[in-house]
C-alpha cells in the first residue's frame, strides 16, 4: 500500500500546504459561486453554449499547462511542482474555464465591441494572474514572462469570441430548421 501511495499519490500532493493552496481554494469557491450564479440564477448563455465554451477552455488551459509548463519548453511551475498536483485540477477544470465563462456570459448580456471586450478580458485576466504570481506564488516562473500571459490570453479571447460567434450562428440556423 505504502508503494502505491509512494507512486501515485504523493506526487499529487503538495509538497507543502501553503498560501498557494489557499488561494486555490479560495478562488475556486469564488469561481464556483460565479459559475452557479450566471449558469443557474441569471443565465445569458443557453446550456449549449455554457458546454461548448466550458469544454473548449478545458482543452485551452489543459494543452496550453501542459505544453507551456513540461518539458522540452517548461516555462514555469504551477504550484510546487514543476508537473501536475491536485491542486492543478481546480485550476484546469473549474477556474480557468469557469472565469471565460463569465467573460463570455458578460459579452452576450451587455454586447461590447469586439476589440474592447478582448483587450479588456485581456488585461483582466493578466492582473489576475500577476496576484497569483506575485502574492500568493502560485505560478513559479523560468523563463516566462507576465507579458507572454497578456499574449496567450489575448489569443485565448480572440478564439473565444470567434468560437461563441460561430456556434450562436450555428445553433440559431439549427433552430430555424
Amino acid at each position: 500500500m505504502k508503494e502505491i501511495y509512494e507512486k501515485a499519490f504523493k506526487p499529487l500532493l503538495p509538497k507543502q500546504f501553503d498560501g498557494n493552496e489557499w488561494f486555490v481554494i479560495g478562488i475556486s469557491i469564488i469561481v464556483a459561486m460565479v459559475v452557479y450564479y450566471i449558469t443557474v440564477r441569471n443565465r445569458k448563455l443557453t446550456w449549449s453554449e455554457i458546454i461548448c465554451i466550458s469544454l473548449l477552455n478545458l482543452q485551452l488551459t489543459t494543452l496550453g499547462d501542459y505544453f507551456f509548463a513540461m518539458p522540452p519548453y517548461d516555462f514555469y511551475d504551477t504550484v510546487d511542482r514543476n508537473s501536475g498536483e491536485i491542486t492543478d485540477i481546480f485550476l484546469q477544470n473549474l477556474v480557468y474555464p469557469g472565469t471565460i465563462l463569465f467573460f463570455m456570459h458578460f459579452y452576450k448580456g451587455k454586447k461590447p465591441r469586439k476589440w474592447f471586450f478582448i483587450l479588456l478580458c485581456m488585461i483582466i485576466l493578466g492582473t489576475l494572474e500577476g496576484i497569483s504570481v506575485y502574492f500568493f506564488q502560485l505560478f513559479t516562473y523560468k523563463t516566462w514572462k507576465i507579458y507572454y500571459s497578456l499574449i496567450f490570453y489575448f489569443l485565448v479571447m480572440v478564439v473565444n469570441v470567434v468560437f461563441y460567434n460561430r456556434l450562436r450562428m450555428y445553433l440559431d440556423k439549427r433552430a430555424k430548421e
